[in-house]
């Protein structure tokens, strides 16, 4: 009788975090791309010249194989390859702190399944898959010279897939089209009502500054929306309030303004 192949797992993955095991391994908390968020065990990872090593550094974007198993808790890393480390080249404390930053919350959060990405955790995991894997490449591109923005467009992404991204295109009370041409004297943040809201609907929140008001005009009204993957935007006008969304990285568009 024939010894029965254990099931194996081969996916994209982001490392979130690692930790030390016994003498030479290490745990890592892995977001894959078709299974969500997954722990794993690097047997003799520690070591100098380990080959697995290398796909448990925290910030890197790996295709991993797993010994596959849905019922154990840690699954066993067998092998795998780096895509892209985002430290390798151009490191800065700046943007190191960020990524590290970007990590911990992702590590945080459990999307909840009744938000926008519904379906259940991994399919709100996917979605938070491509908001990392997004980040981690733009950071380590240098394509922004603001690594402050990315950070700022990756926290207001998660809050999206959460559900609980503020309206800034129209006033969260009474619909109206906000008018960001002022200097913010006629618009108030109330978080209590779900985002901005307009003059005649505010005067009990938080008044946005000229710098919030400026920065959310360009960097979020796209098609008439909050834009997508903000750091993606061309922001070339084909029409009014909307911008043509083509991947193409660049710096003339704002990511995401503090509001207040």
């Amino acid at each position: 009788m024939g010894v029965l192949a254990k099931p194996t797992l081969s996916c994209d993955a982001v490392v979130l975090r690692a930790f030390p095991s016994g003498e030479t391994s290490v745990i890592a908390s892995l977001l894959t791309r078709t299974e969500g968020f997954v722990k794993v065990v690097a047997k003799a990872a520690r070591r100098p010249r380990s080959r697995l090593r290398p796909l448990v550094e925290p910030g890197r974007l790996v295709s991993v194989e797993l010994s596959w198993d849905p019922a154990r808790e840690l699954q066993y890393l067998r092998g795998g390859s780096v895509r892209l480390d985002p430290l390798l080249t151009g490191v800065d404390l700046e943007r190191s702190a960020f990524l590290l930053a970007a990590l911990e919350l992702t590590d945080r959060c459990r999307l909840n399944p009744g938000g926008e990405a519904a379906g259940g955790e991994v399919a709100g995991a996917e979605a938070m898959f491509g908001v990392c894997d997004a980040f981690i490449r733009m950071l380590s591109s240098g394509a922004d010279a603001e690594p402050a923005r990315l950070f700022f467009a990756f926290e207001w992404l998660l809050l999206k897939n959460h559900g609980l991204d503020p309206e800034v295109v129209a006033c969260a009370v009474c619909g109206r089209v906000l008018d960001y041409s002022g200097d913010g004297t006629n618009l108030w943040f109330q978080p209590a009502e779900g985002g901005a809201v307009c003059h005649l609907c505010g005067g009990a929140g938080r008044p946005l500054s000229r710098e919030a008001t400026c920065t959310t005009s360009s960097a979020f009204t796209c098609r008439g929306t909050v834009c997508p993957l903000p750091w993606t935007c061309s922001g070339r006008s084909v029409g009014p309030r909307s911008h043509r969304h083509d991947g193409i990285p660049t710096n003339d568009r704002q990511p995401a303004a503090v509001l207040g």
